[in-house]
């Protein structure tokens, strides 16, 4: 008898020996290693630091349970000290394993709830202090059965992140998951005699202290954890300024980052690919670039589609990665046109300058008409080089000159100036008072270019122009219509395509000019007939939420 008192007697100081041991873990790794982990991995620390310190001092208290718990009731200490450190324990695991968005404040809190109440109750029924009931044995049920789901799915969370990982060892992962399975299998021995208990006691305790100790120690797991490859990857997605769309099989789209949820809507999971683009998969193989209309305007893109395969090679759906290329677009767009532009009036502007200088030393032609026709045709070279050279500065410092100023009253200026030394000329101007933020240079140099073609190009002897402006849920749209011919069918073709060749292409740089200026400010240019019986231009200006 005395010997098997005196062994039980041991056991009990060895476990409160080990006990301590682990409560000085928190506390060696303070003062040791205490900038290095505040600063960087805080997340994982707090977590830590609980479940080493909490289970650090309910080991110590091992007495105390020898006094107030019954000899037949040290079968259930370990279940009790299990549920005890499962929630600081899971905060760890799913943080080390990258899954921390799991977690919130709200469900920590109920369940770090749950769980205390579960043990109080438990603790009450098995001390008889709590009368039995279908309602509390029904609690205590769904409680196990709760605890071991959320320790099975936080454990192989952990070893499933290890093991993915190429820079770390599986056995990093078992030494993080052994604490609570050592615990969860001592549990389970129910029917070991007392004295044989408080060893198997002590020694679940010196394993999950030398677990922990062992992680920290040999493994680093405070500061190298799998998590990271997962979350960088997550992240590269989720940060990228290309909107990234995840598309199942039946074109359904199922996840977006947040570029595309912030140009396409946050309501685009859940819609069809096609329906919300105007294309579908299949057919966005095969386009080079997509126009679309966004939260910045029309923008234009380069879509890359890549197949996303199952383990067995099946085909589950596609990844589609919208690359913006609209300032690509517009470089290829003017170098093409101002090199055929430039290329064909100075050949034929400098063929008839020759041919009118031979005329001018002609003594049977009037060399000074002659001449007035050779510095005409350098007026207009010199205006061609002139407004290219502007379209050009203009467009490169599109994000620089943006204010705040009344549409309406900026849209009346245009219209005077534009009209100040022609009183021949009937423009109205329907506006509504609104206040908006943009570049205002662009929008000058388009509507200046549309009003000024509206009134060159008209053969009556009082042009009529009608400046129209209605606020949409897009923005605004200017509709500059008048009553004159029309514009040429071969310059609309060419911007609308967006190319010129031999067959289509503009006479002067003024309609790609004001193309250009539009499409610097995320709109779009579109050509109508008018109701005056000439042509109607609709300009469509984003305008983003002030």
């Amino acid at each position: 008898m005395g010997a098997t008192v005196a062994s039980g007697t041991l056991a009990t100081v060895l476990t409160v020996l080990i006990g301590l041991l682990i409560s000085a873990l928190p506390v060696w790794l303070s003062v040791f290693r205490r900038e290095e982990l505040r600063e960087r991995h805080a997340d994982l620390v707090v977590p830590f630091f609980l479940l080493a310190g909490l289970f650090g001092l309910l080991v110590v208290l091992f007495p105390v349970y020898e006094v107030v718990i019954p000899t037949d009731g040290y079968s259930t200490l370990n279940l009790i000290i299990w549920a005890a450190v499962l929630v600081p324990w899971a905060m760890f695991g799913l943080r080390y394993a990258g899954r921390d968005h799991i977690l919130t404040t709200a469900r920590i809190v109920g369940c770090a709830a749950l769980v205390y109440v579960f043990i109080g109750v438990f603790i009450a029924s098995i001390s008889g202090d709590f009368p039995d009931s279908a309602v509390t044995t029904a609690f205590l049920g769904f409680g196990i059965v709760g605890l071991h789901g959320v320790t099975f799915a936080v454990a192989g969370a952990i070893l499933l992140s290890t093991y993915r990982h190429g820079g770390h060892s599986l056995r990093q992962g078992v030494v993080l998951v052994l604490p609570v399975a050592v615990l969860l299998m001592a549990a389970q021995s129910l029917g070991i005699d007392p004295d044989a208990r408080t060893f198997l006691n002590g020694s679940v305790f010196a394993v999950v202290g030398g677990s922990l100790w062992l992680a920290v120690v040999r493994y680093d797991v405070l500061t190298r954890r799998p998590g990271t490859s997962r979350l960088g990857l997550r992240s590269v997605v989720t940060e990228m300024d290309e909107p990234v769309f995840v598309v199942n099989s039946d074109g359904t789209v199922v996840s977006a980052n947040a570029t595309a949820q912030s140009l396409f809507g946050s309501d685009t999971v859940g819609d069809a690919f096609e329906k919300m683009l105007g294309q579908s998969v299949r057919g966005l193989r095969d386009v080079n670039v997509l126009e679309h209309r966004t939260s910045d305007g029309y923008r234009q893109f380069d879509p890359r589609v890549s197949t996303v395969t199952g383990g067995g090679g099946q085909r589950l759906g596609v990844t589609i990665t919208l690359i913006d290329v609209t300032e690509r677009e517009m470089r290829r767009e003017r170098i093409q046109v101002l090199n055929r532009i430039l290329r064909h009036n100075i050949r034929n502007d400098l063929s008839a300058i020759q041919a009118r200088a031979d005329l001018a030393t002609d003594k049977d032609r009037n060399a000074k008409a002659q001449v007035k026709q050779i510095i005409d045709i350098s007026d207009e070279l010199e205006k061609l080089s002139t407004d290219a050279r502007r379209i050009e500065t203009l467009i490169n410092r599109q994000g620089e000159e943006t204010a705040t100023q009344q549409l309406d009253e900026f849209i009346r200026s245009v219209v005077a100036e534009v009209t100040s030394t022609d009183e021949t000329v009937e423009v109205t101007v329907t506006i509504p008072e609104t206040s908006v933020t943009l570049n205002w240079e662009l929008l000058r140099f388009a509507l200046r270019n549309l009003i000024e073609n509206a009134i060159e190009h008209n053969n009556t002897q009082t042009p009529v122009v009608e400046i129209v402006c209605e606020m949409t849920t897009f923005g605004a749209e200017v509709v500059v219509a008048d009553d004159g011919p029309g514009i040429p069918e071969q310059e609309v073709t060419a911007v609308q395509a967006g190319s010129e060749d031999r067959l289509g292409h503009a006479t002067s740089i003024g309609l790609w000019g004001t193309s250009w200026a539009v499409q610097s400010l995320g709109g779009k240019l579109t050509f109508e007939e008018s109701h005056l019986g000439g042509a109607a231009v609709r300009v469509q200006i984003p305008l983003p939420d002030d």
